[in-house]
C-alpha cells in the first residue's frame, strides 16, 4: 500500500484544540494513520484507535476527532449503521469545531451513507461538507463535488454540463498527476453514465477506475470498483467479461478476506448466475454470501439477498417461500427499496412468481408495470444516445472536455448547446441512415462474413488473455480456388468461396472473429482461451473445411482444399500486421514445397 505524508492542517487543528489531553499521541496517531476520503484507514491501526478512545485522559474534541476517523473506517468495512449512529451522537452533542476537518469528513460521510441508501438528504449533506471543505481539505470537497454532479441537481443540471464539469475535473487531476483522484473520477463518470443506461461506457470507465487505483489505493478499497464494472459488463448483457471481471475479484479477495469483499464476492457471483439461469451455481453462491451479510450492516445488499433467494424458490416451485416473500413486499419495513423494486429483472420476476401463485390480476398489472418501464428505459436511452452522440461517443466528449476546460465560466452555456445541436444532429443520421451503411462497410458482399479492414480492425482491438491463456488466430487458405476458377468458371469459384464461409459460420462460435481477408483466405481468432482447446477448434475447423463440396451443376462436385497456419499470443494483436505478413510467408513456402 503506498503511504503518504500525513502532516497536514488537520494535526494542526488537534494540537492547537486538544487542551490539556493526550494530544501529542492522538495527533500523531491521526497523521500517521489518516487517508483521503476516497481510501480506507487501514486496518492495523484499529487497535490502535480503540485503545486511545479508552483512554481516560482523553478530551472531547480529541474523542470526536477519533470517532470521525472510526466511522470512515466502519463505513469501509460495511458497517453503514455504525457509522451513522457515531456521526448522529457526534452532532447531537454540537461541541466539534465546524471549521475543522472533522466536521467537513462527518458531513460528506453521512452524505455517502444517505447515498448508499439512495436517500434524497444525501445531496444536503453534499452541500454542507463542499461549502465547508472548500479551499481547506480537498479531498472531501472533490468527493462532495462529485456526489453533487452525479446524484444531485437532476433538474437543475442538464447531462451535458454535468459530464462538462467531470472531464474538465478530469484534465485539471490529470495535469497535477493525481491518480487518487483521477480514479474516484472516473468511477463517478461511470456512474453518471450507468444512470442513464449507457453500461457499456460505464463499464469502461469503472475499469479504468480500478487499475488507476490499483496503485494508489489500500487493498480491500482497489476491489469496489471491480463490484461496478462488473454490474456494468451485466447490465450490457457481456456476460463473459463479466465473469472474467468476477474472477479478478475472487482473485483479489484472497488477499483481503474480510466480511464485505467476500460479500461483494458472493453477490457479484448470485447477481451473474441469477441473470444466466444457473440456478444450481446460485443455490451455492447465496448460501456462502448470507454468512458473510450477516457480519455486516448493508440493508441493499440484505434486500438483494432476499430477492435472488426468492427466485431460488420460484424455481423449486417453493410455493410457501415465494408466499412468505411476495407478502413481505407489501410492508413498507421489509420491502424492496424504492430504486430497487423499480429494476427491470424485479418486475419481470413479479410477473413470473404471481402467475405461479395463481393471482392473475396480480401478474397483469406487474406485466403493465414491467411493458411502461421497458418503454421508458426505450426512451430514456434513445434520449441519452441522442445527448451524448452515437457513431463516435467518446471523441466527442473529450473534444467537449477540452473546449470546457479552456472555455470562461460565462460561455459554458452557449458551447453546450452547439455542441448538443451537433450531437442531436449526427445522432439524428446515424439512426435513420448511417447504422446500416456502416455495417454494410464493415461486411464482405460475397460472403456475408467481416470484410478484411474490418475484421482486422476487431482483431487488433482484442484484449490481452488473462491467466496464462492465449489469443489464437488461424488463417485458413482455400488452395483450390485458382483452380477451380479456371476450370468451372468464376461463379463457380464464388459459390466454392461462399460454401468454405458458410461452413465457417456453422463450426465457430458466436464470440470467435471471423472475416474474409485477400481473395481466397479466411482469418479466424479465438480470444482469451486455453491453448490446447484454441488448438483442437482450429483442428475441428480444418476438419470441417475438408468435407465441403457442392454441386456445380453437372452432376459432378467440387471439393474445397483448405490449408491452416496457427498463431498464439499471450498478448494483444496490435502487431497483427507483422503477425499476418510471417503466416503467409510460411505458407507460401510450405506451398512451393508441396509444388516442389
Amino acid at each position: 500500500m503506498k503511504t503518504y505524508p500525513r502532516v497536514t492542517l488537520w494535526g494542526f487543528v488537534f494540537l492547537l484544540f486538544s487542551g490539556t489531553g493526550i494530544a501529542g499521541e492522538v495527533s500523531d496517531f491521526l497523521n500517521k494513520a489518516n487517508v483521503k476520503t476516497y481510501d480506507c484507514p487501514d486496518d492495523s491501526f484499529v487497535p490502535q484507535l480503540e485503545n486511545l478512545l479508552s483512554s481516560k485522559q482523553i478530551t472531547p474534541l480529541e474523542l470526536i476527532n477519533l470517532n470521525v476517523y472510526k466511522s470512515h473506517w466502519l463505513i469501509c468495512v460495511g458497517k453503514n449503521a455504525q457509522a451513522k449512529s457515531i456521526l448522529d451522537r457526534i452532532l447531537e452533542q454540537d461541541k466539534i469545531d465546524k471549521k475543522s476537518r472533522s466536521y467537513a469528513s462527518l458531513l460528506y460521510q453521512l452524505g455517502f451513507i444517505y447515498d448508499v441508501n439512495d436517500d434524497p438528504k444525501r445531496c444536503d449533506y453534499y452541500r454542507q461538507s463542499e461549502k465547508r471543505a472548500k479551499d481547506k481539505f480537498n479531498d472531501i470537497h472533490l468527493s462532495s463535488q462529485l456526489g453533487l454532479i452525479t446524484v444531485c441537481d437532476q433538474d437543475k443540471q442538464s447531462l451535458g454540463v454535468k459530464l462538462g464539469r467531470l472531464f474538465a475535473l478530469v484534465k485539471m487531476y490529470t495535469a497535477k498527476k493525481d491518480i487518487e483522484s483521477l480514479a474516484h473520477i472516473h468511477n463517478n463518470i461511470g456512474l453518471l453514465y450507468s444512470s442513464i443506461g449507457q453500461n457499456a461506457l460505464a463499464a469502461e470507465q469503472y475499469e479504468k477506475s480500478y487499475r488507476l487505483g490499483l496503485t494508489v489505493y489500500e487493498e480491500k478499497n482497489q476491489l469496489a470498483p471491480l463490484i461496478s464494472v462488473i454490474t456494468a459488463y451485466s447490465g450490457s448483457g457481456d456476460y463473459e467479461n463479466a465473469m472474467l471481471m468476477i474472477e479478478e475479484l475472487g482473485r483479489g479477495n484472497i488477499k483481503v478476506n474480510t466480511p464485505l469483499t467476500n460479500s461483494w464476492y458472493h453477490y457479484a457471483l448470485s447477481r451473474h448466475f441469477y441473470r444466466t439461469d444457473n440456478y444450481e451455481a446460485l443455490r451455492n453462491s447465496l448460501a456462502k454470501w448470507k454468512i458473510f451479510l450477516a457480519q455486516i450492516s448493508n440493508q441493499q445488499m440484505k434486500k438483494l439477498h432476499e430477492w435472488y433467494s426468492a427466485a431460488l424458490c420460484l424455481h423449486d416451485q417453493d410455493k410457501a417461500c415465494v408466499e412468505a416473500f411476495m407478502l413481505a413486499q407489501q410492508d413498507i419495513a421489509t420491502a424492496l427499496p424504492t430504486r430497487l423494486s423499480k429494476h427491470i429483472h424485479y418486475i419481470a420476476f413479479l410477473v413470473k412468481a404471481h402467475l405461479f401463485l395463481g393471482d392473475i390480476d396480480a401478474a397483469q398489472q406487474s406485466f403493465t408495470r414491467y411493458s411502461t418501464s421497458m418503454f421508458e428505459k426505450a426512451k430514456e436511452q434513445q434520449k441519452s444516445a441522442r445527448v451524448l452522440g452515437v457513431a463516435n461517443l467518446h471523441n466527442e466528449i473529450l473534444a467537449l472536455e477540452e473546449s470546457l476546460a479552456d472555455a470562461k465560466a460565462n460561455q459554458l452555456q452557449g458551447i453546450l448547446l452547439i455542441v448538443l445541436i451537433i450531437l442531436l444532429l449526427a445522432g439524428f443520421v446515424y439512426f435513420t441512415i448511417g447504422r446500416n451503411y456502416l455495417k454494410t462497410l464493415g461486411t464482405d458482399k460475397l460472403t456475408g462474413l467481416q470484410n478484411e479492414q474490418s475484421v482486422l480492425s476487431l482483431i487488433k482491438r482484442v484484449k490481452p488473455p488473462l491467466n496464462g491463456k492465449v489469443n489464437a488466430l488461424a488463417l485458413f487458405d482455400v488452395n483450390n480456388f485458382t483452380e477451380v476458377n479456371s476450370q468451372f468458371g468464376y461463379m463457380t469459384g464464388e459459390d466454392l468461396l461462399k460454401s468454405v464461409a458458410n461452413c465457417l459460420k456453422k463450426v465457430t462460435r458466436d464470440k470467435d472473429i471471423v472475416g474474409r481477408i485477400g481473395t481466397d483466405q479466411f482469418i479466424v481468432c479465438l480470444k482469451n482461451i486455453d491453448e490446447k482447446t484454441a488448438n483442437e477448434l482450429f483442428e475441428r475447423i480444418l476438419d470441417a473445411l475438408t468435407h465441403v463440396a457442392f454441386d456445380y451443376g453437372s452432376g459432378e462436385s467440387v471439393n474445397a482444399r483448405s490449408s491452416m497456419s496457427v498463431y498464439s499470443s499471450q498478448n494483444d494483436f496490435s502487431d497483427l500486421d507483422d503477425v499476418l505478413i510471417e503466416i503467409r510467408n510460411v505458407m507460401r513456402k510450405s506451398l512451393v514445397r508441396q509444388i516442389c
